[in-house]
């Protein structure tokens, strides 16, 4: 295309200012949300707007030395990237376009129009790019930092206090006080498998992080915070919302976990974001501990790995173990307790488990059954019976120690 004449971009220049002001009148005549916003922020937009019909005139001038289109925003803060949206800053380029296309091939000799109309229609391709990128850049940082925020937070939930825990996750957008479980899985995700799951799980749960640190990941997800309750008959259901709000979120988790690529544990669910290590740990050591029961199913309860967690040296196992397993067996009685004990000693023989109590065989399957309905665990079914037996080693350990 040949190059606009010396009249053309004399009157260009002529026209530019009275250009810029139809544009800023028609983006407040035809964006109602303009008007809404704060006047530093329409500032800004106007010396965009003047800096923008500036370059055009300039690339026409000077088409060699014209400065590119992405530095139109240089005059516009980062923040306000969070003030209006790339759509909005989309129909602002296009209606100061639509006022460039009318006015500026009006102001040149008639030769030059359809020149200029094919100018400016390029200019303007080229500002939409440049906002574009402007957009993905602020997007792109704000992501890094948001990933920065949320692994600060599950590092503090690690190592740091119940309050440290809690603050550094409401830096992180965490805004519930509900009930919390954590997820910790061996796979390796890139950023865009990342983003997709950090997605889904602000999707199903209320408040969320995920950690990826090389091939694994962390995910802490949050449930809605209990209703407060109203009166006596609140108080007597809140246990029961409470209960509902805790299979809520370990349903979710279970969910997600399974979406999952490569072996994932979930940990148990605690009662609010404070006690969130609780979690993390348990799911972490499961993680650890997983190799030792190659059948395990997948994704697996940090709580069903306690014995290979305990003959893998968690602590944490060991004090879950007592409080899961073994208090509500004790707190059955000795019998049930005792019967428990000698049938898993002599290998799940009913026969000898009623010879070595003196009582009928029925006595001893009724025990059991009572100890599955209560306590959880089946002592009759191999993997149940190794948690029992565990819990009752633990048990008798801890009894010993206090002696």
């Amino acid at each position: 295309m040949d190059e606009l004449s010396e009249a053309s971009v004399a009157a260009l220049r002529r026209a530019q200012n009275t250009i810029i002001e139809h544009s800023l009148d028609r983006i407040s005549a035809a964006h109602p949300w303009y008007r809404t916003l704060p006047e530093a922020s329409r500032r800004q937009i106007e010396k965009v707007s003047h800096l923008g019909v500036t370059m055009f005139v300039d690339s026409v001038e000077e088409p060699e030395s014209a400065a590119k289109p992405s530095q139109i925003f240089s005059v516009a803060p980062a923040t306000l990237t969070g003030t209006i949206t790339l759509g909005q800053t989309l129909d602002l380029v296009r209606t100061v376009l639509d006022v460039v296309v009318e006015e500026a091939p009006q102001a040149v000799p008639a030769e030059d129009h359809d020149a200029v109309r094919i100018l400016v229609l390029t200019f303007g391709r080229d500002v939409g790019f440049a906002a574009a990128e402007v957009y993905a850049r602020a997007a792109e940082a704000r992501g890094a930092w948001d990933a920065r925020l949320e692994s600060v937070a599950v590092d503090s939930m690690l190592h740091g206090t119940p309050t440290e825990a809690a603050t550094r996750a409401g830096s992180a957008g965490w805004s519930h006080r509900g009930p919390v479980v954590a997820i910790a899985s061996r796979t390796a995700l890139d950023a865009i498998a990342t983003s997709r799951l950090r997605h889904a799980c602000r999707a199903e749960a209320e408040d969320c992080l995920v950690s990826v640190r090389g091939d694994s990941v962390i995910i802490i997800l949050g449930g809605p915070s209990p209703e407060a309750p109203s009166g006596p008959a609140g108080q007597h259901s809140q246990p029961s919302r409470d209960s509902r709000a805790e299979r809520g979120v370990d349903e979710i988790a279970l969910e997600i976990a399974a979406s999952l690529d490569g072996p994932t544990v979930v940990g148990p669910v605690v009662a609010e974001v404070d006690h969130a290590g609780l979690s993390l740990r348990s799911a972490l050591a499961g993680l650890r501990a997983l190799p030792g029961w190659a059948e395990a199913p997948n994704p697996v309860r940090a709580d069903d790995l306690l014995p290979e967690r305990l003959l893998s040296g968690d602590e944490l196992a060991h004090e879950q173990i007592l409080a899961l397993v073994h208090e509500p067996l004790h707190a059955m009685g000795d019998p049930f307790e005792e019967t428990v004990a000698t049938y898993l000693a002599l290998g799940g023989s009913l026969e000898a488990t009623a010879r070595a109590l003196f009582v009928h065989a029925n006595t001893v399957r009724y025990r059991l059954g009572r100890v599955s309905e209560q306590v959880g665990w089946d002592a009759t079914n191999p993997r149940d019976g190794l948690m029992l037996h565990m819990a009752v080693l633990v048990g008798r350990l801890a009894a010993a120690s206090r002696l």
